[in-house]
């Protein structure tokens, strides 16, 4: 778990180094004192704190997958994150667009709100959502881990959703067929025009989602998963997206973003589309059509043989043939 020097702990530090100042004379036994004093409190800093708004039987379950999720994306980002988070898992419609409005999507199932370092998800138990509570969850707080990563700085929508998909493991082989029918029908979405994804309908915002997914999967296989962290880092550094894009891969962000779409285009092109059960199960129900109207051919061929077997066997029994 991440761990950070808490305010009031930093307050009693400084307390302790002047009256150390004042009651010890300099040498090894301050130094050896001041050293214990400040482990002491740093190890007991404060960790991000949840306070969860959950049905009684799910809150035990909600914290421990926010700890493993904060755990993970921590290391994976290489920051601390000692902030409070509010937590609600919504039971009813009323309650989640309460707490998140009426502009928010009907399809969306929950929300990250950094400003204010909320989290509201839709229970599965009550919603088909379709994600498990424990991705629903992981997704969302990397969202606000992402956001305090970047210096609170603007990020592409894909590269959020991207990563927050990531870190859940929330992809699924319907997206690959999303993905294969999008490239054969109207073509992907720019990864630049990502930015409205809120006011997409279901089908579009599922494309969006799914090409978000594979354009930072694309990044971490091709440079690591270290190019996240030192994106960041440079980004924070410098204040400007396209030069710490740069600077952490090598490539001009557009050029890129247009590679990584031809790429995904070509790749999804044949052979996944070869596999969509949409396109799959209408081709097995013709082959055992196909299969059927052989098999009837092939009876009714072997039953003219037999037919014309038994009439030479009986011309050859003594019979005579008229002259």
């Amino acid at each position: 778990m991440a761990l950070k020097v808490s305010s009031f702990s930093q307050g009693i530090h400084i307390i302790l180094v002047k009256l150390s100042e004042v009651i010890l004379k300099p040498g090894a036994i301050r130094a050896f004192l001041l050293s214990g004093i400040i482990f002491i409190f740093t190890e007991s800093a404060v960790p991000a704190q949840f306070l969860i708004s959950a049905p009684l039987s799910d809150t035990a379950r909600v914290r421990q997958v926010l700890e493993y999720h904060l755990n993970k994306t921590a290391e994976i980002l290489r920051i601390d994150f000692p902030d409070t988070v509010r937590v609600i898992v919504a039971i009813d419609e009323r309650k989640f667009k309460q707490v998140l409005g009426p502009a928010f999507p009907d399809w969306g199932a929950a929300a990250a709100i950094p400003e204010r370092n909320l989290i509201v998800v839709k229970s599965p138990d009550h919603f088909p959502v379709g994600k498990s509570l424990d991705e629903l969850l992981g997704h969302e707080l990397g969202h606000l881990m992402l956001d305090n990563a970047s210096g609170r700085l603007w990020l592409p929508r894909w590269f959020e959703e991207g990563f927050c998909q990531l870190i859940s493991g929330e992809w699924r082989l319907a997206q690959d067929f999303l993905i294969t029918r999008a490239v054969w029908g109207s073509g992907l979405i720019p990864l630049t025009a990502l930015e409205s994804v809120n006011s997409y309908g279901g089908a579009k915002a599922s494309l969006a989602y799914a090409q978000s997914y594979l354009a930072i999967s694309a990044l971490v296989r091709d440079f690591g998963i270290e190019v996240l962290p030192d994106f960041l880092e440079r980004y924070r550094e410098n204040n400007n997206f396209y030069n710490a894009f740069f600077q952490a891969t090598g490539y001009d962000y557009i050029e890129w973003v247009g590679d990584w779409q031809n790429k995904t285009a070509h790749r999804y092109r044949l052979l996944v589309y070869l596999f969509d059960p949409a396109v799959l199960l209408p081709l097995i129900a013709l082959l055992f059509v196909i299969l059927y109207l052989i098999k009837i051919y092939q009876v009714r061929k072997k039953r003219k043989r037999w037919e014309l077997e038994e009439r030479y066997r009986g011309d050859d029994s003594g019979f005579s043939t008229p002259t």
